[in-house]
């Protein structure tokens, strides 16, 4: 009787590990996506702006060469 109560219990520890370990495997998976994608828009802004600051020179430096 006591034995078939310990394996009970030790089934359901079992089972509850298994299930911990899914909730955290997904967790890890949300939070890498999130991070990637947070690295992913800071480089994309730091990009745009450097193309604008680019533009913004090449524009002045034509319109510079074009006066004189």
């Amino acid at each position: 009787m006591e034995e078939n109560k310990k394996e009970n219990e030790q089934e359901k520890v079992k089972i509850y590990d298994k299930e911990m370990y899914i909730s955290q495997e997904k967790l890890k998976t949300i939070l890498i996506i999130i991070v990637v994608f947070i690295i992913g828009f800071i480089a994309g802004y730091f990009s745009n702006n450097l193309v604008n600051t680019n533009e913004k020179r090449n524009v002045e430096d034509s319109s510079y060469n074009q006066e004189a």
